[in-house]
């Protein structure tokens, strides 16, 4: 049968501005003075701080609301901040989340918080309704069990789709080795800690955290002071300032010498690489402004590290940088995909790029060149009247000089190499940096662990948990008949097998805007009817019967070829492993490789049709973990990745109950509601 498969093309242009910057520029002249509008600021009696910016060209109102809470350690609960946030728009005490979106939607405007603020936005004529809206849902949110119920079921999927996202895990792992799991930025949601979230705890997240006194409200557009404060008074003046919670936050713990982590995964054709440290740069510092024109020169649009690895070397399309200013701890990051086979020599390029800033001055050419681009991007950012009250807040938060920003080109244009260098040599530690590769570890392990300063390589799960990295050796004696035997046992027994005759599993299907039933009933080894509806609508049914099968769709009924009817019951039948050598399926066991940190076989089958798939057995359970289907395109090999979990007895076998196809950046995840066996299953079921 025909398969969809999904394709993401990456293709990324570069200008030929890359080649004009070897001309020669004309001298540079003075830094340009600058006009920032003046945010007018007031207080409300309960602490909350109100910043006004008036903008007419536009009879437009936006409005922000920053609450200036530290972070906290979430614990076994993880996730539950982020959960608060997004329950703050699923209704008011005033309100339900159906009343709340049709007003919101009636004026066009947009309400969007978070755990630590909103933002909103609408037309001037309906600022005031947009200003009641926002109150309300700042002020009186009324947290329900099962608005809950649905986050955390939407917040686990997610979970789950960004297991197979490399550059989420790269992301979520990098993290976690940097600050520790003791440490708000380190910390790493999972699934046990999801479901340990209460309403409980997002009261009291809410009780707790949302606090006027350490708001702050900006309001830009089509508004003068005098009406912002009449009604940010009348909106928000009622809001009850409370304690506010300061905590301690831990350092993290300092890594002495290069560390070399890997996440594998083994059917990775890329590797996804990132070399960070920890970097105690604060905003508004003077380093600040001097480590963006640095970070511009080593990570932009046409820095170092893209004319090295891209220009020169051709081993990716793009290289970045990072290097982030927080006041508790910031961070730096140099990342990149590349092939596998170019693994190594990418970090080594990296790692090359690195010291060359720290040991080298750059040119005073090449430094203008930067300092232009940053002067450029600094003054179309002005033409957005929320930069303005974004540095008005920000000035506030940070205490910053008052002239900070109003002369924050002056300072760009007195960056020197010199300056560059020595931010260098204290940000950006290579010698005591994590360099974390997320890919396939056979393939490049022995080749990177020169990195590491003592040659010891370190393994994570995609959720930053420690791994195991075992041999991966075949046992002696292993074969593919064996294999399939250990998962018949691991199943329940051939005895326990053979006595199921029929069975009917009922399922729900979810992906992105999508929930689907879908039920499967089997009779035998040769009758099988597969239906998936949304809601009471059949939107697709296969039926199988012997050696005749069809597909009725809304497109039609298409008749099934022999060939597919065969591959069809290989794939899906009832218990069709029992029966591989009397299918014609051919079975080779090649290799073990490690599935999210565990040894796995895999069994490379081919089927009569010329199909061919891959299933991976867990080496110390012998149940089935994951199923790859290999279709041979023009562009090469396509996949389809299904992982199988969640195994449960049913009638003295096992049955997975969760299976998860990935198929490009797509999602698909199948639950089991129900399984009944023998539940004498007519033939007309079946008839065709």
């Amino acid at each position: 049968m025909k398969r969809i498969f999904f394709s993401l093309l990456l293709s990324l242009l570069y200008s030929i501005a890359l080649r004009a910057q070897t001309q020669t520029p004309p001298p540079p002249g003075p830094a340009p003075s600058i006009q920032i509008g003046q945010a007018q600021s007031f207080q409300l009696k309960n602490g909350l701080k109100v910043f006004v910016v008036e903008n007419h060209k536009l009879p437009v109102v936006s409005m922000s609301l920053v609450l200036d809470n530290d972070p906290i350690v979430q614990g076994n609960k993880n996730g539950y901040v982020d959960i608060a946030g997004t329950m703050m728009r699923t209704g008011t005490k005033t309100r339900s989340k159906e009343k709340l979106d049709e007003e919101i939607d009636y004026i066009g405007a947009s309400l969007v918080p978070s755990a630590s603020g909103l933002t909103a936005s609408s037309l001037k004529k309906h600022l005031n309704k947009l200003m009641e809206l926002a109150s309300d849902v700042a002020l009186n949110p009324n947290f329900k069990q099962e608005e809950l119920d649905k986050i955390k079921k939407q917040t686990l999927s997610g979970l789950a789709s960004s297991k197979d996202n490399p550059n989420v895990i790269q992301g979520i792992v990098r993290s976690s080795l940097l600050y520790g799991k003791d440490h708000p930025f380190g910390e790493v949601p999972s699934e046990q800690s999801i479901n340990n979230v209460t309403l409980a705890d997002i009261q009291g997240y809410y009780d707790t955290f949302y606090k006027p006194n350490v708001g702050y409200l900006a309001i830009v557009g089509d508004i003068s002071g005098k009406e912002a404060k009449s009604l940010a008074k009348k909106y928000f003046g009622a809001w009850k300032k409370g304690a506010i919670n300061r905590s301690t936050l831990p350092t993290p713990a300092p890594t002495s010498g290069t560390r070399v982590a890997i996440v594998d995964r083994p059917a990775a054709v890329q590797s996804v690489i990132s070399v960070a440290n920890v970097a105690d740069l604060k905003p508004g510092s003077e380093d600040a402004i001097t480590g963006r024109v640095l970070n511009t020169l080593l990570g932009g649009s046409f820095s170092r590290l893209t004319q090295n690895l891209r220009e020169k070397h051709g081993y990716t399309y793009g290289a970045y940088s990072d290097l982030s200013a927080s006041r508790y701890i910031g961070e730096f990051s140099a990342s990149t995909n590349v092939r596998n086979a170019v693994t190594d020599s990418a970090i080594n390029e990296i790692l090359f790029e690195l010291n060359r800033l720290r040991t080298e001055k750059a040119t005073a050419d090449e430094v203008q060149k930067i300092k232009n681009i940053v002067t450029g991007e600094f003054a179309r950012s002005l033409e957005d009247p929320n930069t303005v009250a974004l540095f008005a807040i920000n000035t506030a938060r940070y205490n910053l000089p008052k002239d900070y920003y109003r002369d924050y080109l002056k300072k760009v244009a007195a960056v020197t190499p010199e300056a560059i260098q020595q931010v260098a040599q204290k940000y950006i530690t290579p010698d005591k940096a994590v360099i974390l590769v997320v890919g396939n570890a056979d393939q490049m392990e022995d080749r990177v662990k020169r990195f590491d300063k003592d040659g010891t390589l370190e393994y994570f799960t995609p959720l930053g948990e420690k791994a195991e990295r075992t041999t991966l050796a075949l046992p002696a004696g292993a074969t593919a008949d064996k294999v399939l035997d250990a998962y018949v046992q691991a199943l329940g027994g051939r005895a326990s097998l053979d006595k199921v005759k029929d069975m009917i599993i009922k399922s729900t299907i979810t992906s992105t805007g999508a929930n689907l039933t879908y039920t499967q009933y089997f009779k035998g080894p040769d009758k099988m009817v597969q239906s998936i509806k949304v809601g009471d609508v059949e939107i697709q049914k296969t039926i199988i019967n012997g050696n005749k099968g069809k597909v009725i769709s809304q497109n039609g009924t298409k008749t099934m070829s022999p060939e597919e009817v065969q591959e069809q019951k290989i794939q899906y039948g009832l218990n069709s492993f029992l029966r591989y050598n009397a299918l014609g399926v051919k079975k080779n066991l090649s290799t073990l490789e490690r599935i999210n940190g565990r040894r796995a076989y895999r069994l490379e089958l081919s089927l009569p049709s010329g199909q061919q798939l891959l299933q991976y057995y867990d080496l110390e359970t012998g149940l089935k973990i994951r199923e790859i289907v290999v279709t041979a395109t023009e562009l090469g090999n396509a996949t389809q990745v299904t992982e199988v979990t969640d195994y449960r007895d049913v009638s003295g076998v096992k049955f997975p109950y969760l299976t998860q196809l990935h198929a490009g950046n797509q999602l698909i995840s199948t639950t089991v509601q129900s399984v009944e066996v023998n539940k004498n299953l007519k033939d007309d079921l079946f008839k065709l």
